[in-house]
C-alpha cells in the first residue's frame, strides 16, 4: 500500500484505465489508437512558484499559444502526458470550442504540483485526423439546464453545486457525504503504518459489501489532516473513501459523486441548500446597482440565451447572454460565463459588457453574511464570511476573490450581503471567484481559523500561477 501526506484538499485518483491508456502511449511508440503514424509533440515545462502543495490546479492553453510552438496543431485527436520516455504517464484533458464556433479552441487539464515543483508536459497530437477523438475520462464536473429549477443553469464539481438563477443570484448546494461504517480507533495504525492493510481491517469493508481492490500498490492512503482524516484511494476500483477521526472510532464515508437530478427529487436528502434561494446576489451572483437611490436591481428574467460551452470531466461551463439589456432607456449586451472545474468548490465568473455603463449604475458581486461574522481584506481582494447552514448542523464558509485593480467599493446593499462594486477592465470584463465550503461533505473545514488559512492560501496562489515555459524538442523526436 502506498502513502502520501498532502497538505491541501483531495488527490484525485488516477483512473485505472489510465495506467493503461499510459501504457500503451509509451510502449506503442507514441501512436494514436487506430494510427500508424507517429504523432507530433509540444513540451512544455509547468512551474510551481510557491513554496506551497497546490492540487487540482487548472491549466489551460488556448489553440493560439499551442499553434505558435507547432502550426499545424490540432485538437481533434491528441492527449496530454507527464514526465520523460520511458516513464511517461497520461493526464486526463478536455478540449473545448469556447467561442462556439464549431472548432475547440482551449485545451484544460488539471495538476497536482508539490511546493516549487516543476513538472515537463507534453502535448501528442496527429495533424492529419481530421475527425474528433476523445478518450473517456471519470467525469469531474457537470453542468445542465433544468427548467423545473426556476434557474438558468445548475453546475456541480464532485464538491459542491451551484444553481444560477435568472436575476443574477447564485444559490449553493453542499453534498452531504454518505456514511459507511465505523471502526474501533485502534485501526489507526493501519492509516499510518507502511505495510498492506490487515484482512481484519478489510474485513469490515467487506461487512459494508464494498470490495477493495486486492493489489497493494493500487491502495493509496492520503494523510488530508494529520491524526484527524485520511482518504484511502482505491485506484484499481476508481473509488475514494473518506476517513474521520472521533474519540472513540475512524467513521468512513465517501462522496455522492455528480448528484445535480438529485435537486429534481422533492425527496432529496443528499443535496443541502447552503444560500438563501430567494435574494438578490445571493453566493457569489450580481445585480445592477443604482448609486443615487441605492438599489440593487436584479438582471431580466426574459430575452436572454444560455449555452452550455463545455460539460466534462475537467470543467464545465456555461454562458448567458442577454442581448438588449434595458438600462436606463439604453440598449446594452450583457453576456455572462461561469466556470467550475473538478476537484474544486468555487466558480469562476466572467462578465463581458460591450460599452461603459450609465455613470448612475454599476455591477455589483457579494456573498451572503452568515451567522457568526464576516470580513474583508481589500488588500488582497477577499470577502468572506463564516457560520453554520441553514439548519444549524454544520460550518459554513463562503468567500468571493476578486481583482484589486477592478474594486471600486464596498457597499451596503442590504442587511444580509457583503457587497462590492467592481468596475469593467479596458476589454469591458469583470472577472471574479466564488466558493462555498460545508464541514457536511467531503472537503469541509471545522473552524474559522482553519478557513480563513484556506483563503489565505488560495489568494496567494490565485496571485501567483504556475509559469509555462515551452521546451524545444529532444533531438530524435517529432
Amino acid at each position: 500500500m502506498m502513502y502520501t501526506y498532502k497538505k491541501t484538499q483531495i488527490q484525485k485518483a488516477k483512473c485505472w484505465h489510465w495506467f493503461i491508456a499510459a501504457f500503451l502511449v509509451v510502449f506503442v511508440g507514441c501512436t494514436f489508437p487506430g494510427g500508424k503514424q507517429k504523432t507530433n509533440r509540444i513540451r512544455f515545462a509547468i512551474q510551481n512558484t510557491l513554496a506551497i502543495d497546490r492540487e487540482n490546479v487548472p491549466i489551460v492553453l488556448t489553440i493560439e499559444q499551442l499553434r505558435k510552438v507547432s502550426a499545424d496543431f490540432s485538437l481533434n485527436a491528441y492527449s496530454v502526458v507527464t514526465g520523460k520516455a520511458p516513464r511517461e504517464a497520461m493526464i486526463p484533458a478536455q478540449a473545448d470550442d469556447l467561442d462556439y464556433d464549431g472548432e475547440r479552441d482551449q485545451l484544460v487539464f488539471l495538476l497536482d504540483l508539490a511546493a516549487e515543483e516543476t513538472k515537463e508536459i507534453s502535448v501528442l497530437y496527429d495533424p492529419n485526423v481530421k475527425a474528433t477523438f476523445t478518450l473517456d475520462v471519470k467525469k469531474q464536473t457537470r453542468a445542465g439546464i433544468f427548467p423545473e429549477l426556476n434557474a438558468v443553469a445548475a453546475m456541480e464539481s464532485d464538491l459542491i453545486a451551484y444553481l444560477l438563477k435568472p436575476n443574477g443570484a447564485v444559490v449553493a448546494y453542499g453534498k452531504k457525504r454518505k456514511e459507511l461504517f465505523s471502526v474501533d480507533k485502534m485501526y489507526l495504525v493501519e492509516l499510518e503504518g507502511n505495510s498492506p492493510i490487515s484482512p481484519d481491517f478489510r474485513h469490515h469493508f467487506e461487512r459494508s459489501k464494498i470490495s477493495l481492490t486486492q493489489n497493494p500498490q493500487a491502495l493509496k492512503i492520503e494523510v488530508e489532516k494529520p491524526e484527524e482524516r485520511w482518504v484511502m484511494h482505491d485506484l484499481e476500483n476508481q473509488e475514494d473513501y473518506f476517513i474521520r477521526k472521533s474519540e472513540e472510532q475512524l467513521n468512513f464515508s465517501k462522496s455522492i459523486g455528480l448528484s445535480l437530478n438529485a435537486l429534481l427529487d422533492p425527496e432529496n436528502t443528499t443535496m443541502v441548500q447552503l444560500t438563501p434561494p430567494d435574494e438578490l446576489v445571493g453566493c457569489g451572483g450580481f445585480a445592477l446597482w443604482h448609486k443615487e437611490k441605492k438599489e440593487l436591481i436584479p438582471l431580466p428574467n426574459e430575452g436572454d440565451y444560455v449555452r452550455i460551452l463545455a460539460d466534462g470531466g475537467m470543467r464545465s461551463v456555461v454562458q448567458r447572454i442577454l442581448p438588449s439589456w434595458d438600462i436606463n432607456g439604453q440598449t446594452y449586451q450583457l453576456t455572462s460565463t461561469t466556470f467550475i472545474y473538478g476537484g474544486n468548490p468555487w466558480i469562476e465568473h466572467f462578465i463581458q459588457l460591450d460599452r461603459e455603463l450609465p455613470a448612475d449604475y454599476a455591477i455589483v458581486v457579494g456573498i451572503p453574511k452568515l451567522t457568526d461574522s464576516s470580513g474583508s481584506d481589500e488588500e488582497h481582494g477577499l470577502l468572506w464570511s463564516w457560520g453554520t447552514d441553514p439548519d444549524g448542523t454544520y460550518p459554513l464558509g463562503v468567500a468571493l476573490i476578486y481583482l484589486t485593480t477592478q474594486a471600486s467599493s464596498l457597499i451596503d446593499t442590504d442587511a444580509v450581503h457583503l457587497s462590492i462594486v467592481l468596475n469593467p477592465d479596458d476589454e469591458g470584463r469583470i472577472s471574479y471567484r466564488a466558493l462555498a465550503i460545508w464541514e457536511g461533505g467531503i472537503n469541509g473545514i471545522e473552524t474559522q481559523s482553519e478557513f480563513l488559512q484556506h483563503l489565505q492560501i488560495m489568494t496567494t496562489t490565485m496571485e501567483n500561477p504556475p509559469t509555462i515555459k515551452f521546451l524545444p524538442l529532444e533531438e530524435g523526436k517529432k
